[in-house]
């Protein structure tokens, strides 16, 4: 176990930092955004309107998202290199039926109900100590305001995210069972996003997601994460704004119940098919031990639900 326990520090090392120069990228922003002011502009009393403006709009840019997502993909792309080259990673597996892909479509969309029972629940637990986390819940959830934010929502972060941690993480724990790699590359895919409601359906469907880039290929992996992202986030989110509150609090509820009663009754249905693929793939339990107290992975879970406890606030 000791050299599960030595991948996976390495592995997830590697997370750790990409974390960390997302966070210098961050820090950069404002710097860029005065020397691009000043490089175009010479009037000071235009450069000082341009500033406010910039810093006003800041908070709905996804430039900075956008660039740091490029910089984790060139990032661990250099340094998972040995084992991952290129042309490795969007290697196919067999083909996906298309008559599969509106299935799993549901199955993935069916965590949206987990997601939002377990919201509630950890709100009116949070309440119930003088606290809330409701600024997390709204900017999970929050609509696409500028062009850029909306790219990056729909286009750069579900593509990168499934390079990073299908693509290029989740390969490299495969040497110790699919169904090991997807459900480790799942909690980190989870454990990244930093906010405690997010965090459950990102891990969730981060299980999809891995097996379907397991199985078949990554390219149909970014494709559901595609689909999820730019239809039922932006899409949607866009035509339910069109509907009064309660109008759209039935549809959104109807919409996750069909979608969780689906999914569930297919696995249910299924059970055996699904026994047999974690029998299949399956790996010894002590490799779970060994990768969940690795020293990175330990750090990786701490800094992120660190940042996301600092979110709660006083109620």
């Amino acid at each position: 176990m000791e050299k599960v326990r030595r991948d996976t520090n390495f592995i997830v090392l590697g997370l750790v930092l990409y974390t960390l120069l997302r966070y210098v990228i961050f820090a950069l922003e404002p710097l860029a955004r005065v020397c691009f002011v000043r490089l175009v502009c010479s009037d000071s009393a235009e450069r000082t309107v341009l500033l406010q403006h910039l810093e006003e709009n800041a908070a709905n840019s996804g430039v900075s998202s956008i660039v740091a997502v490029l910089a984790g993909v060139l990032f661990l792309g250099w340094y998972f290199r040995r084992d991952t080259p290129p042309q490795v990673v969007f290697q196919k597996k067999q083909p996906l039926p298309w008559k599969r892909l509106p299935l799993l479509i549901c199955i993935f969309m069916g965590a949206q109900l987990i997601y939002s029972l377990f919201g509630n629940v950890l709100e009116f637990l949070l309440r119930l100590c003088g606290y809330t986390a409701m600024g997390q819940l709204n900017a999970a959830s929050a609509q696409s305001t500028t062009v850029s934010m909306f790219l990056y929502t729909a286009v750069f972060a579900p593509v990168g995210e499934e390079l990073i941690y299908r693509g290029l993480v989740m390969r490299q724990f495969q040497k110790y069972g699919n169904v090991f790699a997807i459900v480790v590359s799942a909690a980190l895919f989870g454990v990244m996003h930093a906010n405690l409601f997010q965090m459950i359906f990102a891990f969730l469907t981060g299980l999809v997601l891995g097996y379907m880039a397991a199985k078949f290929s990554l390219r149909w992996s970014i494709v559901l994460h595609l689909v999820n992202n730019l239809v039922f986030g932006e899409l949607l989110g866009w035509l339910m704004g069109y509907l009064s509150p309660a109008a759209q609090d039935y549809l959104y509820r109807g919409i996750n119940i069909f979608f969780f009663a689906f999914a569930a009754f297919w696995l249910l249905h299924h059970r055996e098919q699904l026994r047999h693929y974690l029998q299949k793939n399956r790996c010894a339990k002590k490799c779970y031990a060994a990768a969940f107290t690795a020293v990175a992975m330990v750090t990786f879970f701490v800094g992120n639900f660190g940042v996301a406890i600092s979110g709660i606030q006083k109620w």
